[in-house]
């Protein structure tokens, strides 16, 4: 990512129902297969989940952009590190959960990346690790946020093993809006009107549409407590560290 996609996140990652899904989804999780710990986010971008977070677990951030830690700084958050993500600078086994949420899909290593992740947990520790799904919604989006590919589940399971992780949960998630996603990016830029298809999704809508896509996701979280989903625009990889 570039400093105008940082700056757009920064402007629209509190409130826009995205975001907001998000977090709601990683909570539900972090909540179920988590316990107390150091965390590390990998990639943490200008801080919307460290700050949602921070009051529940020691959290320490990491990423590239020198403009993405100092909008993290700017929000209150100061256990940050500039780092490339494979060549992090912490010791083995300093962290009991790492997130790398919308992370390996920029990387055209992914694999090793997840080995350096796989260092840094502690023993019987967790990532949890979180993807774009399936290369038929591939669209715009993904080129405008330099994305190398989309997942299936089968493909992360796979990824996370080739890394030395144990594989404890995979579901897919952004489960309700899969419809409309797949109509909108199979229309806007596989039958061959790419050219008019917009940078990114991050669209404005209206406050009473953005309100009514929380509520989807506050019952989506619900359901991944105890549950999974079968197709979704994301796919969300749980997995352990052997102890």
């Amino acid at each position: 990512m570039n400093d105008e996609e940082f700056r757009l996140l920064d402007e629209i990652e509190d409130g826009q129902w995205w975001f907001v899904g998000k977090r709601l989804i990683l909570r539900a999780l972090l909540e179920r297969h988590v316990p107390r710990g150091r965390v590390l986010d990998l990639g943490c971008g200008t801080g919307g989940i460290l700050r949602d977070f921070m009051d529940l677990y020691p959290c320490f951030g990491a990423d590239r952009s020198k403009l993405a830690l100092e909008i993290c700084s700017r929000k209150g958050f100061d256990r940050l590190v500039q780092s490339d993500l494979c060549e992090l600078p912490f010791a083995s086994g300093a962290f009991d959960t790492i997130l790398a949420l919308d992370v390996i899909e920029h990387l055209e290593n992914d694999v090793g990346f997840l080995e350096k992740a796989h260092r840094l947990l502690a023993p019987g520790g967790r990532l949890l690790l979180s993807v774009p799904a399936f290369t038929l919604l591939w669209s715009q989006h993904d080129v405008t946020f330099q994305h190398h590919r989309r997942y299936r589940s089968s493909q992360l399971r796979e990824a996370v093993r080739r890394a030395g992780l144990i594989p404890e949960r995979t579901t897919y998630t952004n489960t309700l809006i899969f419809p409309a996603v797949l109509a909108w990016r199979l229309l806007s830029y596989r039958a061959g009107f790419g050219r008019f298809a917009p940078r990114h999704d991050f669209w404005d809508i209206p406050p009473w549409l953005n309100a009514l896509l929380v509520r989807a996701y506050q019952l989506e979280a619900r359901f991944l407590r105890t549950a999974n989903f079968p197709v979704g625009v994301s796919v969300v990889c749980v997995a352990q560290k052997g102890a």
